[in-house]
């Protein structure tokens, strides 16, 4: 019985450190392309469509694909993402069915 709780606990540590590397990742991507415009205080991702869904600080919402292109979900997710030099928006909006209100429920 208690090497089956060690197999078991072990597993869950590694599901654990796969979730949070997978965190960091996605956040260093996001960051890269926003820079210092949201605190990123709270992050949460899920697997959505073929793709990643990342909530930021429970209002910014972007879905990346598997090429680890930046996609916009929401209005707020848009607001940053305005050049600041030619003021133009780059972020297309997400090509996904699911909205910010289906990945927040979702991630953690």
């Amino acid at each position: 019985m208690k090497k089956h709780f060690l197999i078991l606990a072990f597993i869950m540590l590694i599901a654990s450190c796969s979730d949070n590397s997978k965190k960091g990742i996605y956040t260093k991507l996001l960051k890269d392309k926003i820079g210092n415009k949201l605190p990123f205080n709270d992050v949460r991702i899920t697997e959505i469509e073929n793709g990643t869904g990342v909530v930021i600080d429970q209002s910014y919402c972007y879905w990346i694909d598997s090429n680890n292109k930046i996609y916009c979900v929401n209005g707020t997710s848009k607001s940053v993402m305005h050049n600041e030099i030619t003021g133009k928006l780059e972020c297309e909006d997400a090509p996904i069915n699911a909205n910010y209100s289906d990945i927040n429920l979702i991630a953690k």
